[in-house]
């Protein structure tokens, strides 16, 4: 027999389960500290439902959903614990995160040493498939296993668990769009009515994106925002805050929200993008070399039906690895667009040369002249009510749109169309001189 790695005692055992995050060290999830305990032990604790925001990057799933079911299952063995995230391969991907610490030889021992066995044991002693865990010390035979991902975009009726966490339930989907986020609430309402078994807990943790998001359903939660935990230094939460819109940074880092009376573009419409009964579509690409800047892919078709639809995509990178790596090609392909502008001032044309390269592509560069916020506020504005925005755009994109103020970055996505809208889809478009190649 191979000699163990470390002699368990129940001491030790007690130590964890005062302090959680001591698991996570063992598989070198080393940045937990004694406050993740504090969350893990809160959540997993008995009684009513409990909820607990913290901020973006605090480490909240790895802590309070991967190392919290590890512990909780050293003292409940047989125990259904549902990881409920907004998409099933989200909550896949905690279930087997869990399953892969199950498998190191310190947390085998563990569990040996608790419950005399191995979490995995022989073929026969659990099942491990895509849509379940089921480990070797559950003693109790149920369709459920030790471990269930499910997602808000999976079917759940129908099971039943014996603790349910909701992990990031909320997105930034829910920020863009009203739709979503009453969808949302429907469906964790229903969490809450009907798959958990009676006087079992359910517990939410996430990070707040709207103020009429999924949260305002959900019991009171304990706040934790970026500057209570000081798990960033100042420098990195300068850098979030520059590479984030202030409405955004505060609901995500500060846990707070803004209002957002003053915001000019609001309650966009969302709609299936139709490949027939359109003009030819039209693109605008809003570059970025380096900074907080983002790249801004927009592309846009008047339907004739009179409405505007547009696909808008972002990219947190170098506009030279954009088009080299041959999204944007595959991006205008996909959606029949074989024009595009560009504004030329920044890069004495690379891009548009670039871009030029792009076979059956046509390149329009253009100088601006305009100031930003009139571009912004004018031609963008006029057009607003006739956009209907595809819901393959990402979130990014438009939450730049719903954010803009007069000052505010990163504001590339709503420039960017802005820009496309004064090209192509304005009353006010014949005012621009030929120069600049509309």
């Amino acid at each position: 027999m191979a000699k163990k790695l470390h002699n368990w005692t129940w001491k030790e055992i007690e130590e964890i389960h005062e302090h959680p995050h001591i698991l996570g060290h063992l598989v070198g999830k080393d940045k937990l500290t004694e406050l993740h305990s504090k969350w893990i032990r809160y959540i997993w604790s008995e009684g009513k439902e409990k909820a607990l925001q913290a901020f973006r990057g605090s480490y909240k799933t790895t802590a309070i959903a991967e190392i919290g079911a590890t512990e909780w299952l050293l003292f409940n063995p047989n125990d259904r614990i549902f990881f409920i995230r907004k998409t099933f391969t989200d909550a896949l991907q905690v279930v087997q995160t869990i399953a892969n610490m199950m498998e190191t030889d310190e947390i085998k021992e563990l569990f040996e040493f608790v419950h005399g066995t191995y979490p995995f044991g022989s073929k026969n002693t659990y099942v491990r498939r895509k849509e379940k865990i089921e480990f070797s010390f559950k003693k109790t035979i149920t369709p459920e296993g030790s471990l269930n991902p499910f997602g808000l975009d999976t079917g759940i009726t129908g099971k039943h668990g014996d603790f349910i966490l909701l992990d990031d339930f909320v997105d930034l989907n829910d920020r863009v769009s009203h739709a979503m986020r009453e969808r949302t609430k429907d469906i964790v309402r229903e969490i809450a009515t009907n798959i958990i078994d009676p006087g079992k807990p359910v517990r939410y943790i996430g990070t707040p994106w709207h103020k009429q998001d999924a949260w305002e359903i959900c019991p009171k939660p304990l706040k934790f925002n970026v500057y209570d935990c000081g798990l960033l230094t100042e420098e990195e939460i300068e850098s979030k805050r520059k590479s984030t819109t202030p409405s955004l940074f505060a609901a995500n880092y500060e846990l707070e929200h803004v209002a957002s009376d003053d915001a000019l573009f609001k309650d966009p419409v969302w709609g299936e993008w139709k490949y027939s009964g359109i003009e030819e579509p039209v693109a605008h690409l809003d570059a970025a070399f380096d900074g907080d800047h983002y790249c801004a892919l927009s592309i846009a078709a008047r339907r004739h039906d009179g409405k505007i639809q547009v696909v808008g995509f972002t990219y947190a990178g170098n506009v030279k690895k954009w088009i080299n790596d041959g999204t944007i090609s595959s991006l205008l392909k996909r959606y029949n667009c074989k024009k595009i502008y560009n504004e030329s001032n920044p890069d004495k044309g690379y891009v548009g040369d670039s871009l030029k390269t792009l076979s059956g592509i046509i390149v329009k560069p253009y100088q601006e002249e305009m100031k930003k916020h009139i571009k912004i506020s004018t031609y963008l504005f006029e057009v607003w009510k006739d956009l209907v925005f595809s819901e393959n755009t990402d979130g990014e994109y438009m939450n730049q749109i719903l954010d803009w103020r007069e000052g505010q970055e990163p504001d590339d996505s709503v420039d960017g169309l802005a820009s496309l809208a004064r090209a192509c889809f304005t009353k006010r478009k014949a005012y621009h001189s030929e120069r600049w190649n509309w």
